[in-house]
């Protein structure tokens, strides 16, 4: 089991800035990244798209559904 959390959390950066497929990066307004850490983390990457959904938590595709599946319909369609 601790080998499976392990591999879990290990950081991820270097397979992150890896991805060529254009990508949608979804943040809650009161999710629990920082704004520093969110530009950090979209800046890193290729190709990616960033939403922010008002009123959301971390869970954005929970309390903000509709605004996530039209963030993700625009990112789909685009």
């Amino acid at each position: 089991m601790v080998a499976t959390i392990n591999e879990a959390i290990r950081p991820r950066g270097d397979e992150w800035e890896s991805v060529t497929a254009p990508t949608l990066v979804v943040y809650g307004e009161k999710g629990v990244f920082t704004a520093e850490e969110k530009s950090e983390f979209v800046d890193s990457g290729r190709e990616v798209r960033r939403v922010d959904l008002a009123g959301a938590s971390h869970d954005a595709h929970l309390d903000a559904f509709n605004s996530w599946i039209i963030a993700l319909r625009t990112f789909l369609l685009s």
